[in-house]
């Protein structure tokens, strides 16, 4: 077995700490585990990646291109730069809300549409996409902050993933403050609900 996730998002997200709690559950699960550290710029608005792979064959903490199975992308845009590593077939987990640079309201750029986005991950990398709008998913869980648990939530309903959910909420019952894990816990399920379905349609 052998399966490898990166996740992308910008500063303030949150990505090192999903990377933690998916390593956490692969040990908790006896599932070896390689994670690179988190690349980027970890101010506000940079942009922030981390590799997680899981198998007893991986000796490596970076992801080869064309060898991802799925891409957590945490903010919409951020996916872009990523989906090349994936194999076609692949999951894009795709928080569909996004976090507008400054450089977009001072007019220095246009933020890509997300259909646009979603276009590109399908026609051009062969990716499907599992759209997942975890801001509301959060909000019914109790917190805005919980939504990186409602993308966990989502990984898991994807055919493959080799963690289950009771390895996921006793790594965030690990990585995550006990003053948050159950709103997060929360957000987990809702997620995964929510996305039964389309995943039901998709793959």
């Amino acid at each position: 077995m052998e399966y490898n996730i990166i996740i992308s998002g910008i500063g303030g997200q949150g990505v090192l700490t999903v990377a933690r709690i998916l390593g956490e559950a692969a040990l908790y699960s006896g599932i070896k585990v390689r994670m690179s550290e988190v690349h980027g710029l970890s101010q506000r608005f940079g942009s922030l990646f981390a590799h997680v792979r899981m198998g007893e064959q991986v000796y490596g903490g970076l992801v080869p291109m064309g060898k991802g199975n799925m891409l957590l992308a945490l903010e919409p845009a951020e996916s872009l730069r990523y989906m090349h590593y994936m194999k076609k077939g692949g999951a894009l987990v795709l928080n569909k809300n996004p976090i507008e640079p400054p450089q977009v309201s001072m007019g220095l750029f246009n933020y890509p549409n997300l259909l646009k986005i979603k276009d590109i991950a399908t026609e051009k990398f062969g990716l499907r996409v599992i759209e997942v709008d975890a801001k509301k998913i959060a909000a019914e869980a109790g917190g805005e902050l919980a939504q990186n648990s409602a993308m966990l939530g989502a990984a898991l309903e994807i055919p493959g993933f080799p963690l289950t959910r009771e390895a996921i909420v006793y790594a965030v019952r690990k990585v995550i403050s006990s003053r948050y894990a159950d709103i997060n816990i929360k957000a987990i399920d809702l997620g995964s609900e929510e996305t039964k379905k389309i995943v039901a349609a998709i793959f």
